[in-house]
């Protein structure tokens, strides 16, 4: 058996750590040449079956059709590959993919010569020339592209879905009940920025997201951790879902009526519908191969996290260049596997020097791409930190910076920090008529000031 370098390296990858939809989501089985594409074929099958892609299974399902030996092939064809790269996929699907038209090409002019030789009515040999040509144009249908009538449809079918919720959320809950309503949930597809400086509790909101849907819910959702470990996760949900103070779990000195609330939670998070990657450094090719082994194992996929996306691996020639490339993958992920993703970002140091610390969209590091890709750009911030580090006011506004489907603005949330968590407020804040108030009154102390000839308060 001759075996091409470019094919071998693409179906090694296929059959190892669930990158086989990764692979036929931009090549088909075709685009292997007659030496492989048994295999290609049986491996896609396993895949639509939504059963696992390997070498055992493939031979297995290769030597069931009479294929003699497909076990010993396949071991020969890894062998052989090399271990190629995951970060190489793009380019060697291209060069299948390139092959592949090349060759149906081929057979379309041969088909084509055959017609014109058999065909007496020229019409008819154009009419059957043409539609052989057109058949390899649809062979990968562009399920992107949408004229009218098909984009009509799938708003329809929203509007149907909105009448049928009664008022009721659309999107995923987010736990929170201010924060449901102005967004109406999170949706499928949406890329969701959660930003802010150290310490305002962005991974504590995201996580608490989390558990919402993953303990609460039993949704399956999946961890990209590369900050915290798997335990430290744990740690955090076992306190915010139990109500146990965080700084006692650490110190190991609960008492009696903690203990009882360990009991509980640790149930709930062993239950919870939760899967945590804690490696450093991810690229989004890796996150996805990721997400399409956790969509089969869970069944399907309900809300992603990043935790953060700085620390991800972009590979570009600049940092700026990386984020781009980062946050359109992120976006490229929530499409793809129809859910939201929540990724948190940092903010620049500028914010710290500001006697505004309220952070603003031009804060978010290498912006643009981040602002762009984005459908809603959250900045939780805490002012009591720093009004008063001591014993900050917990008092946190939930600054929405873009929200694509919805209004901007703030909500109001409780930052329990011995706790790990963020409570929903009863009534809503009004953030922007306490900033009127305290800016009205340090202008009467200043002005009361300056009466009094300039001497300090």
């Amino acid at each position: 058996m001759n075996i091409d370098v470019y094919e071998a390296a693409v179906l090694s990858l296929t059959l190892r750590a669930d990158y086989a939809a990764q692979v036929f989501s931009k090549i088909q089985p075709e685009d292997f040449s007659s030496d492989l594409q048994a295999f290609a074929v049986a491996a896609h099958d396993l895949l639509r079956e939504n059963k696992a892609v390997d070498v055992l299974t493939v031979a297995d399902r290769l030597e069931s059709e009479g294929i003699e030996n497909a076990g010993e092939l396949l071991a020969q064809i890894v062998e052989q590959s090399g271990k190629p790269s995951i970060e190489n996929l793009d380019d060697y699907c291209g060069i299948l993919s390139n092959r592949g038209l090349k060759r149906n090409l081929y057979t379309a002019t041969l088909t084509a010569r055959q017609i014109l030789d058999e065909e007496t009515d020229p019409a008819t040999a154009q009419e059957k020339i043409v539609s052989e040509f057109e058949r390899l144009q649809g062979r990968k249908a562009d399920e992107f592209l949408f004229d009218m009538r098909k984009a009509s449809k799938l708003f329809y079918e929203e509007m149907d879905r909105r009448n049928t919720a009664g008022g009721e959320l659309i999107g995923l809950s987010t736990g929170f009940k201010h924060l449901d309503e102005r967004m109406n949930g999170m949706r499928e597809g949406d890329l969701i920025i959660v930003a802010g400086r150290p310490s305002m509790g962005k991974t504590t909101f995201a996580m608490n997201i989390v558990e919402h849907n993953a303990a609460r819910k039993n949704l399956p959702c999946l961890v990209f951790s590369m900050e915290m470990s798997a335990s430290q996760i744990v740690e955090k949900m076992t306190a915010s879902l139990g109500g146990i103070n965080l700084g006692s779990l650490r110190r190991g000195t609960l008492n009696e009526e903690e203990w009882t609330k360990f009991g509980a939670a640790s149930q709930m998070v062993q239950k919870a519908n939760l899967y945590i990657d804690e490696r450093g450094g991810l690229s989004v090719a890796q996150m996805r191969a990721r997400c399409h082994e956790i969509k089969r194992k869970a069944g399907g996929l309900s809300l992603i996290m990043v935790d953060y996306l700085q620390l991800m691996d972009g590979k570009a020639e600049n940092r700026t260049q990386e984020i781009t490339k980062i946050t359109g993958g992120l976006k490229g992920l929530a499409k793809e596997f129809q859910c939201p993703v929540i990724a948190l970002s940092q903010l620049n140091r500028g914010v710290e020097s500001r006697s505004d610390k309220r952070p603003l969209m031009s804060d978010l590091r290498e912006s643009g791409s981040i602002e762009q890709d984005a459908d809603v750009i959250i900045f939780p911030f805490r002012a009591g930190y720093y009004e008063n580090p001591d014993d900050p006011d917990p008092t946190t506004e939930i600054i929405f910076g873009k929200i694509r489907m919805g209004e901007r603005g703030s909500e109001s949330l409780e930052f329990q920090g011995q706790f790990s968590r963020f409570k929903s407020t009863d009534a809503r804040v009004d953030f922007e008529a306490i900033r009127r108030a305290k800016e009205e009154a340090e202008r009467e102390a200043k002005k009361a000031n300056r009466n009094r000839g300039g001497m300090p308060l």
